[in-house]
């Protein structure tokens, strides 16, 4: 009898089972459960935090007894000035300073530079006329556009007064005629002179602004292919050279030739502002062989002093 009364209580434990688990067994097979996927390619590395890279070591310091020994036994007495300084490594290094030169045409860079300044004074850039006499003047070392630059910059005063502002105190500007020119070909200036008007080129603290900065230097990086030669001699295929070169056959001196160069060479690690002055050379043809030799000396010696990037 007590099974019999236990059957009907099976049958509702049994209903309430299958009411529970009845529309679980009827949901359709065939679709699983979606879940996002991360796309392909973008499986998100662990951030590794790396250890800094070590400064560079040290420049050597230069060989400058070596470097002037070299220059020495080359010159033998010619004479001539040399100066460098490495804006990449501080270092520089001077050749008989206090030697005086004629600037020649370097002197071009001079005037263009008081050019620029008048006019930034002014509140202005350069009108075309005067851009194409610049252009005359440095890329073509065009005598006449430089007197006409001259004459339009106010002659000797005014250019001596740009200088004081570049910070040059030993140049010395000549007002005047000079023959069939005006006489800034022989300004009177040194070796260190011209590495401190260089210097304004490229000191973003100086007088002229980036824009005319950068003028300047475009203008010298874009010579006459003729007149590349000079301190052009401490650059490699690929570096990046600024130059303006001077030649004057000098009465004074017994119809011998001044031969000088300045500019620019940015090369393996370096950023070398070079300025070398010269005179009383037989031909310019051999004045130019002088200088670059010099040149040629004074990169290998800076090139030394930074081993891990040449």
């Amino acid at each position: 009898m007590s099974s019999r009364r236990s059957l009907p209580a099976l049958a509702v434990v049994l209903a309430l089972v299958l009411s529970l688990v009845g529309p679980a067994a009827s949901r359709s097979p065939g679709r699983p459960v979606e879940v996002a996927a991360a796309p392909t390619g973008t499986v998100p590395t662990p951030q590794v935090s790396s250890a800094p890279e070590p400064p560079p070591p040290e420049p050597r310091e230069l060989a400058s007894g070596r470097l002037t020994r070299a220059i020495d036994r080359y010159l033998k007495g010619r004479p001539l000035s040399l100066s460098v300084r490495d804006l990449a490594t501080g270092i520089a290094y001077r050749y008989r300073p206090g030697a005086r030169f004629v600037t020649a045409s370097v002197a071009k860079v001079d005037i263009v530079m008081t050019l620029l300044l008048q006019a930034q004074k002014q509140g202005r850039r350069l009108d075309a006329y005067e851009r194409r006499l610049a252009e005359q003047a440095i890329r073509y070392s065009d005598n006449k556009a430089t007197d006409r630059l001259w004459e339009r910059v106010g002659g000797a005063g005014p250019v001596a007064a740009a200088n004081r502002r570049f910070g040059l105190k030993k140049t010395k500007t000549v007002d005047g005629r000079c023959l069939d020119l005006y006489c800034w070909g022989i300004t009177d200036t040194t070796a260190d002179e011209q590495i401190r008007l260089l210097s304004e080129l490229v000191d973003d603290k100086g007088p002229l602004d980036a824009r005319n900065r950068a003028y300047v230097l475009k203008l010298m990086g874009t010579v006459a292919p003729e007149q590349a030669w000079g301190v052009s001699a401490a650059a490699r295929d690929g570096d990046r050279v600024a130059l303006k070169n001077g030649w004057q056959r000098r009465l004074s001196h017994g119809k011998l030739w001044a031969i000088n160069s300045v500019g620019r060479v940015r090369t393996g690690g370096h950023d070398l502002l070079i300025a070398v002055l010269s005179d009383h050379h037989a031909t310019s043809a051999a004045g130019i062989a002088v200088v670059e030799r010099v040149v040629g000396l004074a990169a290998g010696e800076f090139r030394r002093t930074t081993p891990w990037v040449n």
